[in-house]
């Protein structure tokens, strides 16, 4: 992936396989300095951008990324309960995820190899086609370059958010995150030489897809849009702001194939005022408001102490248990 060409990966790389998934976690395993902490801890960048809870005002545009992707939209709309359980898949994503974040080097693996076993049952045939896809034609949930694209669409919109709340990283810091963010993508059995080498020539792969016919809105992404932002009649204020401010982060081609709202100086005046909003506030906010409560479970964690009564609840609130990593 030394090349601009060579940014979009073809369709050439295999399915991650058990084998390649236990040869890529004993590399991961061989990078970790202590199997208590896990993979990251207090001292590193992922740790740093990733346990704001304004990282959740990048999740519609992280979502739609994902969907414009045709293999991930027809995965979850055949193989998950996304739209007769929207909460319970939410929950069961961010609980495999933050485990694999914050949890110990045990729980770490634990959850690669169980969200491994999910994805081998995602595979199946096409139900319509486009320019880069043919209407019949096979996907799979664990096949390197529809893993690579999921895993780019979290840690790209992630540091966003982070920038657009927080303050700009330089390129050292960008660069340690984007190393960091490898042990991660090795629990999806992703192998680095797949992976584009440093931050800016991630920056270049995410641009050159989103320019591709790699990623092609159909009719089921579509449908699993409209899904997001009118999830519930009672919340739907909320929702359809948040959908302005997915439009607002998302290039021109996929705001109009998921047909957002219009990027006019009126809806981009709404945009900025909300997060200017926002920024004045935070910092007034109790930590149990600006931080993941996973994020405050696991700083606990390693202190020693057990989480308290607002962690919680917050966990319990957004995950359906009351403690994740201790």
């Amino acid at each position: 992936m030394n090349s601009l060409e060579n940014r979009v990966p073809s369709t050439s790389h295999s399915r991650v396989t058990k084998d390649d998934l236990r040869e890529q976690l004993e590399v991961t395993k061989q990078q970790v300095i202590d199997p208590v902490v896990g993979l990251y801890g207090p001292e590193s960048m992922l740790w740093e951008v990733n346990r704001h809870a304004t990282v959740f005002f990048g999740a519609g545009r992280a979502s739609l990324l994902q969907l414009a992707h045709p293999w991930v939209a027809q995965g979850i709309k055949h193989h998950s309960k996304t739209q007769t359980d929207p909460i319970g898949r939410f929950r069961r994503t961010f609980i495999n995820v933050f485990k694999m974040v914050y949890g110990d080097l045990d729980l770490v693996l634990d959850s690669s190899i169980h969200v491994h076993n999910i994805h081998r049952s995602i595979a199946g045939k096409l139900s319509e086609g486009s320019e880069g896809y043919q209407e019949g034609s096979s996907y799979m949930a664990n096949q390197v370059d529809a893993l690579i694209w999921v895993h780019a669409t979290l840690w790209e919109t992630s540091m966003k958010m982070f920038e657009m709340f927080n303050r700009e990283l330089s390129l050292e810091e960008k660069n340690r995150y984007y190393e960091e963010t490898k042990l991660f993508a090795y629990l999806f059995g992703i192998p680095e030489d797949a992976l584009p080498p440093n931050w800016s020539e991630f920056l270049e792969y995410n641009q050159a897809m989103w320019d591709s016919d790699h990623l092609a809105v159909g009719e089921v992404g579509r449908e699993l849009a409209y899904f997001i932002f009118n999830i519930n009649k009672v919340l739907s204020p909320a929702l359809h702001r948040h959908e302005l401010h997915t439009s607002m982060m998302v290039n021109d081609r996929l705001r109009e194939d998921f047909r957002l709202p219009e990027k006019n100086d009126v809806n981009m005046k709404r945009f900025e005022r909300d997060v200017a909003m926002v920024k004045k506030w935070l910092p007034r906010l109790p930590k149990h408001m600006r931080y993941i409560p996973t994020y405050l479970e696991a700083e606990g964690r390693l202190k020693g102490k057990q989480p308290n009564l607002l962690t919680r609840l917050s966990t319990r609130a957004m995950l359906g248990v009351p403690r994740l990593v201790t």
